[in-house]
């Protein structure tokens, strides 16, 4: 099965940090804290679910130390469905976790065990 849909992949964060990767073809959105990163999730959400518009995202990853304070609620509501897919990417910084901690959430409720 294939599609002629032209998906595209964004990256979330500090601009310094996310620029590079517009020489790849991701679309880069410039956020500093976590506010900002949640308010650029909406827009890409919300262009998601504008089926009039040719270009959708497939994966938009974020980076990680942007996640740690957001309120979890609004962000899990902004991760529901199949796309975008959201994934976390650690900043210069390192790891602060959220990933992991993401993903242990969700293979438990996939499996109904903890087993990361």
């Amino acid at each position: 099965m294939s599609t002629n849909q032209p998906y595209k992949i964004a990256i979330i964060g500090p601009f310094d940090i996310v620029s590079g990767f517009a020489a790849l073809g991701v679309e880069t959105f410039d956020a500093k804290d976590a506010d900002s990163a949640m308010q650029q999730l909406r827009i890409i959400k919300e262009h998601n679910e504008d089926k009039t518009l040719a270009d959708q995202y497939a994966v938009v990853c974020i980076i990680d130390n942007l996640l740690t304070n957001v309120d979890q609620a609004e962000f899990k509501k902004l991760t529901t469905g199949a796309l975008p897919a959201v994934v976390s990417l650690p900043g210069p910084q390192g790891t602060t976790g959220f990933g992991v901690a993401r993903l242990r959430q969700l293979a438990e409720q996939a499996v109904g065990s903890a087993i990361i």
